[in-house]
């Protein structure tokens, strides 16, 4: 696995060694523990994270089934030369 500094840039990597010395807590250990909080964080909402697609307009009532809308409108652009 990769270590810390290739995984964040260098802005978060020093942020990160801040806090791990005000709160005398060793870089790796933070990083270990908000990755666990993380994932409990999304733990259970599986079903939630496949929504993410199609984000800003999953609540819009005009765009209806998502896959219909995008059918229609691949039909109509492809069928236009025709």
């Amino acid at each position: 696995m990769e270590g810390i500094s290739e995984l964040l840039p260098e802005e978060d990597i020093q942020k990160l060694k801040s806090v791990s010395k005000r709160m005398s807590i060793p870089e790796k250990e933070i990083v270990r523990r908000s990755v666990e909080a993380y994932i409990q964080k999304l733990a259970g909402t599986e079903g939630e994270l496949e929504l993410v697609g199609f984000g800003m307009w999953g609540d819009r009532s005009e765009m209806g089934n998502s896959s219909e809308w995008v059918a229609e409108l691949r039909k109509k652009e492809w069928n236009r030369w025709r």
